[in-house]
């Protein structure tokens, strides 16, 4: 009992102090955090080389699901006109799955939700061959049995222009 009891309590905390600093820094999205390790595998991103190619663009999710609202469609359009007009050689597209269900499940949610995104790219005209797809799996799946929430910022396809 001691052991384990420990390990969570600590581990609760350590989360609750986690969010206490983040929503103090300004309301950060707390997903942000866990996927800035993976800019750079499979997407060429230079990071900080201009305004154009430092901006994320989102697209949200219902619970479990991966289908592309309509709503985003003419955001698509306008992405592929600005990455072609910067000479953008890469759309990346980071998946993202809420912590609800089993990590491996979650991974496979992430990269449908991105594999979608990506053919909503290719109908705005932007070649498949030119999209790099990272499938994220959970947020925060270092506090795997302490944060268990379904939130929005969660259930999200990130999009980066890149060089």
């Amino acid at each position: 009992m001691g052991r384990k009891t420990r390990g969570h309590t600590w581990a609760f905390a350590a989360a609750a102090g986690l969010l206490a600093a983040v929503f103090a820094g300004g309301g950060i999205a707390l997903a942000q955090t866990s996927e800035m390790h993976m800019q750079g595998h499979g997407c060429r991103n230079l990071g900080k080389s201009n305004k154009t190619f430092d901006r994320n663009y989102y697209v949200y999710f219902e619970s479990n699901s991966s289908v592309v609202d309509p709503k985003y469609k003419s955001d698509f359009k306008r992405i592929v006109r600005l990455a072609e007009g910067q000479k953008a050689g890469q759309i990346c597209l980071f998946g993202k799955a809420s912590k609800i269900g089993d990590q491996k499940g979650n991974i496979r949610l992430s990269h449908r939700r991105a594999q979608n995104v990506a053919d909503e790219f290719v109908a705005a005209g932007w070649p498949r061959s030119k999209i790099a797809i990272v499938a994220e799996g959970e947020a925060w799946g270092w506090l795997e049995e302490t944060l268990t929430w379904d939130a929005k910022e969660d259930r999200r396809v990130r999009i980066r222009l890149s060089r």
